[in-house]
């Protein structure tokens, strides 16, 4: 694109580490908890991707070496809780199907690709540290979990995994019939006991992507996206009820695309806020521009937020996004195919979130920072849209 700088395959602005302003200005926010959703890693960067080799193991471990180097400072003396994703175990996308092998190694047919005793290696250095799980019989091939909930810092906060039960619409070599899950019957099990827990304690919930696939073509039409957790769509109705039975909020990341979103169980507005974080680096980009302005959009921002029902039949209400700083339209003018991918990160909304959980005026306050910019910045500074103000009564 004519918009985009190019860079050398080594040069600070394509590397992507050690991640020195991200850091220093999460810092500077001086938070008393960190979540990590996941992709801590990409299997293709820095280095060339070496999961296929007898190297495997080793090269993973660097990648992570590389994470802990970057983000040492950050979680060091804070308690943090660290999720799963694909580029994690070295995939593309990862439905878990319950832990087990992916048929083939075809990750499109649910399952893992690069072997158990990798897979299992990297739960294990990631997720270690994570509290207990509240039931830790293992899955499949003998992969942990990490569901639980505790309590910190006066708010009750739960973990909940949205890739590890996953199904893949394709489970035989064909879409083949089968029961759908997303966070299956354990975890559904758990949400349910959750909402009788710490009574009083504001609630958040973690998990590793949006429930809803908030995505757009160029033209403004809704996009279909298996990756998204908006399918299954039925077991998301499931999840989502659980969440709201359950009073919480929810915080994600995974889809690159910052977002703070009302989830729909039967209308547009009776589920719980989910809000999906800014990536810390990434390539492929998505969009949230539909072509039609939406009821219920915010003021001064019509032309992203309202109303929504996604490919899956979703309903939702859009109350900020972060898109991309030029317009899919204009970036399929000069990228054809199927590449969704923009190295340049000044075209790109990268960053992080911040939570504040606000006991006195009984609020959760949701914060969207680019990664260059921190709290001496003020809240001007954040992307258009955050900071925004809940009420614990509007959960």
């Amino acid at each position: 694109m004519p918009q985009e700088r190019r860079f050398g395959r080594y040069e600070p602005e394509n590397f992507n580490f050690p991640h020195s302003d991200i850091v220093a200005n999460t810092i500077a926010h001086d938070p008393d908890f960190v979540f990590v959703a996941g992709d801590q890693y990409y299997e293709q960067n820095p280095t060339r991707v070496a999961r296929d080799t007898p190297d495997a193991d080793l090269d993973t471990l660097y990648r992570w070496q590389q994470w802990l180097v970057s983000f040492r400072d950050l979680v060091r003396d804070r308690p943090s809780v660290l999720l799963i994703d694909d580029h994690d175990v070295l995939q593309g996308n990862l439905w878990g199907n319950g832990g087990r092998v992916a048929p083939e190694r075809d990750q499109n047919r649910g399952g893992y690709v690069w072997g158990i005793p990798l897979t299992q290696m990297v739960y294990r250095m990631q997720c270690g540290h994570n509290p207990d799980a509240v039931d830790p019989t293992p899955i499949d091939n003998d992969l942990p979990v990490s569901y639980t909930a505790f309590t910190y810092g006066g708010a009750s906060i739960a973990v909940v995994e949205d890739r590890k039960w996953k199904t893949s619409a394709v489970q035989g070599e064909d879409m083949n019939v089968h029961r759908a899950e997303l966070l299956g019957p354990r975890q559904e099990a758990f949400l349910a006991t959750w909402k009788d827990m710490h009574p009083g304690k504001p609630k958040v919930l973690l998990s590793q992507s949006s429930w809803v696939c908030l995505q757009t073509d160029p033209e403004g039409r809704e996009l279909t996206d298996f990756d998204s957790n908006g399918y299954p769509p039925l077991a998301r109705y499931r999840a989502t009820a659980l969440a709201k039975a359950a009073g919480c909020v929810m915080l994600a990341n995974d889809q690159h695309l910052p977002s703070l979103v009302r989830m729909g169980i039967d209308t547009h507005t009776d589920g719980p806020v989910q809000f999906v974080g800014p990536a810390g680096g990434s390539f492929w980009q998505r969009w949230f521009e539909p072509a039609d302005r939406l009821d219920g959009a915010r003021a001064g921002m019509e032309d992203r937020t309202g109303d929504w029902i996604d490919a899956f039949g979703n309903k939702i209400r859009v109350l900020a996004v972060a898109n991309p700083k030029i317009s899919f339209a204009d970036f399929r003018k000069h990228n054809r195919g199927r590449s969704q991918a923009i190295n340049d990160r000044a075209l790109k909304s990268e960053g992080y979130g911040i939570l504040r959980v606000d006991d006195p005026s009984r609020t959760f306050v949701f914060e969207c920072w680019p990664w260059d910019k921190g709290p001496s910045d003020g809240d001007a500074a954040q992307y258009a849209g955050w900071p925004y103000t809940l009420s614990f009564d509007d959960v």
